[in-house]
């Protein structure tokens, strides 16, 4: 592949995009929920090391299996928000996101509440229990217009050359999972960057550049939404949106965009 330089103008070229406009949203992959992890009923956000506070403002999805004679659904606080270490198949089924048979759910991990509310809902009675100092809600597994208010205040900003093993988002046990970015305007003076892969990009990519890339988002920048996924793939370097990348191998993991479903 012949090595072009980068060129921020020649991203103004591509039909239907704008770099002064709004960041426009196209998609280079959609969400794959056969990757989440299937859990136990009394699997908590810690089992996964993701109750901290560097997740706070991101999401996690998980497949609740049908359930049995044995399961309990004791054990939960709180109605609509429950405290971080609950139990997320129990909570979603109180919460109305799933019945016994199971199903994917998705959290979102924010900042904790006062105190919370018990109540009885869907045939599971949760409890009252004092301030914790983070909570979970039931979401959509990408982030919604209807929606960015509780989401949007969290979303960890970046920089063009942040990559995404430099998150501290990258455990392999979040295979499957997706996570978002906002990346700020482009600098004027924005240099080529080794990126590889094309729709699926190498594990080590520079978020935004890859974003740009896929057409995720312009060089105005904007919210990312990005899925984790498997690994030791080949991949093939392309030139869109002004960006050229190049062949490679994904690495130990992969990455790919999906639709954030916001526009700036």
């Amino acid at each position: 592949m012949t090595k072009r330089p980068f060129s921020c103008l020649a991203f103004a070229t591509v039909v239907g995009l704008s770099v002064t406009g709004a960041t426009i949203n196209m998609a280079a992959a959609q969400s794959d929920p056969t990757n989440v992890p299937e859990v136990a009923w009394d699997t908590t956000l810690n089992f996964f090391q993701f109750d901290a506070d560097k997740f706070v403002g991101q999401r996690f999805s998980a497949k609740c299996p049908a359930s049995t004679v044995k399961t309990s659904l004791e054990g939960v606080f709180g109605t609509d928000v429950y405290p971080s270490k609950s139990a997320l198949c129990v909570a979603a089924v109180h919460a109305g996101q799933i019945d016994t048979s199971g199903g994917v759910v998705t959290v979102q991990l924010n900042p904790g509440q006062d105190s919370y509310t018990g109540s009885f809902r869907n045939g599971v009675e949760t409890a009252d229990l004092p301030g914790t100092k983070r909570s979970i809600v039931f979401v959509s597994p990408t982030l919604a217009e209807t929606d960015t208010e509780t989401h949007v205040a969290y979303v960890p900003v970046i920089d063009w050359d942040t990559k995404f093993t430099a998150t501290g988002f990258a455990h392999k046990q979040l295979v499957g999972q997706q996570f978002t970015f906002n990346c700020p305007a482009a600098p004027a003076d924005l240099r080529s960057r080794r990126v590889v892969g094309t729709d699926t990009y190498a594990f080590s990519s520079r978020i935004c550049r890859a974003a740009l890339h896929a057409g995720s988002i312009t060089t105005d920048g904007g919210f990312v939404s990005l899925q984790m996924g498997p690994g030791d793939q080949k991949l093939v370097g392309s030139i869109r949106n002004g960006v050229e990348t190049a062949d490679g191998t994904s690495g130990i993991r992969s990455i790919s965009f999906v639709d954030s479903s916001v526009q700036n």
